[in-house]
């Protein structure tokens, strides 16, 4: 994982240890234990994350690197996507949407809410095929789509999104989309013709909902409309928020 497309990762280390409940699950896809079947999912959650670099590493990483036998991946991209959106978000909370726009060089007047939407995806999207790009950019075009959802005008938007600031886990669902991003980017051809199309699909369908359903449970920090993403404290709160979500999920109870 992390590797060329169709390739599966080392067969040593913390990789081993992934693929091998990955096996597992496959065996136990079909059971009618719903509960045993969560476990065997959120075991292969832990191991990808412990894989990449484990929460604390993965989380403050900027570049891949090797650390003795362990590989650590790169969340920069993740991490200076969801600081340029929480700017964004913040902004619009003291300024309004229109000057947010302006900042961001999107000339909303002469734009339809439609190309809208598709302008501010492009401006959140990095041009990268890395695995952290790939996964940033379909992470924020999901949470920009919701944004979006049932909005008629930038009137609608910026009611959204101001009452989201005050509701929601906006970064903490850009997150989650992530993290599974990750994993999606890496179970690839390699997999899908290993396992199967229809494994495959339902493997990652059920780490999806298991992610999304942890999180439900997990406490994320609301107080977006308050930090300065353009200090150093601002980062620190960014890299602080995905640290704390996959240490929640990489902690696992055999």
């Amino acid at each position: 994982m992390g590797t060329s497309k169709g390739t599966m990762p080392p067969s040593n280390g913390d990789w081993s240890s992934l693929k091998g409940d990955l096996t597992t699950l496959v065996n136990n896809i079909d059971i009618p234990n719903q509960e045993k079947k969560q476990k065997l999912t959120a075991k292969v959650v832990s191991d990808f994350i412990t894989a990449i670099g484990g929460a604390d590493n993965f989380a403050s990483s900027s570049k891949s690197r090797k650390d003795g036998s362990t590989t650590i991946y790169s969340s920069k991209i993740g991490r200076a996507t969801a600081t340029q959106f929480g700017s964004f978000l913040g902004s619009i909370r003291i300024g309004g949407i229109q000057n947010s726009l302006n900042t961001l060089k999107i000339n909303f007047n002469d734009l339809t809410i439609d190309e809208l939407h598709k302008e501010l995806i492009q401006v959140f999207s990095v041009t990268s095929n890395s695995d952290d790009a790939n996964a940033a950019n379909k992470a924020m075009a999901e949470v920009v789509d919701e944004l979006f959802n049932e909005v008629d005008n930038i009137e609608d938007l910026e009611t959204k999104i101001l009452s989201s600031l005050e509701t929601e886990d906006i970064l903490c669902q850009f997150y989650e989309r992530y993290i599974f991003k990750r994993f999606e980017r890496n179970f690839d051809e390699y997999d899908i013709g290993h396992y199967g199309n229809d494994k495959a699909r339902r493997i990652l369908e059920d780490v999806e909902s298991y992610i999304h359903i942890k999180l439900k449970t997990y406490q994320c920090d609301k107080k977006i409309k308050d930090i300065d993403f353009s200090t150093s404290a601002g980062e620190a709160f960014i890299q602080e928020q995905l640290q704390n979500i996959l240490a929640f999920l990489e902690d696992y109870d055999d």
